[in-house]
């Protein structure tokens, strides 16, 4: 493709300076650029020459602009106070907006009158719980939705305040109710207690559960345990012994351990209690007499006559 410039002139200029060395150097340019005849004929389109890319500017991203303070970057865009850092060409103007983070909203604050206030949990007390005797405390059983359907509550037997008072789960079907110290089982307690210098009149017996035997929920087994203690504040008995270990996890729960606490010294609810293996399986086991004999009962030292 033939040059469009003659440079005939910048050559000779140029090798006129280097001939005359650094200290005679010109600064002047005498020459002059002449534009030699076209090649291509007239009337054809000339090719298109393509653009040059632009070269990026080596400055830092966040240079000093060296337009006047007056000229805005941006021709909608109003000038800072201080200055803009520098754009590319290809990037947009980020909003001002865009860049603040939006401030958290704040917590909503109830008035103080819609504030809901705690629910009183209003607790209903037993007919059993206000009475003032132990007749008045059996009546009140009668009215108690756990006796509902009893036609006979088995009441205590024995003086007013015994020395022992026995406590057995339940009334076993077909034992008299009201002379258990002359059944089998009854006369066993007496003669057991007896050797210990316990007189008959010292002894007394009541129920954990005054009716026929049945299966007891863990709900209602809470309510035998304020049944007994309010019967024990009007029984007032020196030591309470139970017998058996199903009775021993009714009275006490499943919190102790029957194997590692027979025979020793127990407390509920402020009545000294001992727990013996079971009595009507006593009456006829020598074995178990043996373990109670001379294994419980001296394991608690708390049977002493008086």
């Amino acid at each position: 493709m033939p040059e469009e410039f003659d440079f005939s002139e910048l050559r000779k200029y140029l090798q006129g300076q280097m001939d005359m060395g650094e200290e005679d150097l010109l600064l002047d340019e005498p020459w002059a650029l002449t534009r030699k005849k076209s090649a291509v004929p007239a009337g054809n389109p000339r090719p298109a020459i393509p653009a040059m890319p632009q070269m990026r500017s080596a400055a830092p991203a966040f240079s000093q602009p060296s337009a006047p303070v007056n000229s805005a970057p941006f021709p909608n865009s109003a000038q800072p106070a201080f200055g803009v850092p520098a754009q590319s060409a290809f990037q947009q103007p980020t909003p001002a907006a865009s860049l603040a983070r939006p401030a958290p909203a704040p917590k909503p604050q109830l008035d103080s009158a819609m504030t809901i206030a705690p629910r009183a949990v209003k607790k209903t007390t037993a007919a059993y719980e206000l009475a003032d005797s132990l007749g008045a405390f059996y009546e009140a059983l009668k009215t108690d939705a756990l006796y509902a359907r009893t036609t006979n509550v088995v009441r205590y037997e024995g003086p007013e305040h015994p020395r022992l008072l026995i406590l057995l789960a339940s009334p076993k079907p077909g034992e008299p109710t009201g002379n258990f110290f002359q059944s089998p089982t009854g006369e066993m307690i007496v003669r057991l207690f007896g050797s210990l210098g316990y007189a008959p009149e010292m002894l007394g017996v009541t129920y954990f559960y005054k009716d026929a035997p049945r299966a007891l929920s863990p709900i209602l087994l809470a309510s035998l345990r304020r049944m007994l203690t309010k019967e024990l504040s009007f029984i007032a008995p020196e030591i309470m012994i139970t017998f058996g270990e199903p009775l021993f996890y009714d009275v006490f729960s499943k919190g102790k351990n029957f194997n590692d606490l027979a025979g020793t010294a127990l407390d509920f609810n402020g009545t000294k209690t001992v727990s013996l293996v079971d009595a009507y399986a006593m009456t006829t086991d020598k074995q178990l007499k043996w373990l109670t004999w001379k294994v419980h009962i001296p394991r608690s030292g708390l049977f002493v006559a008086k």
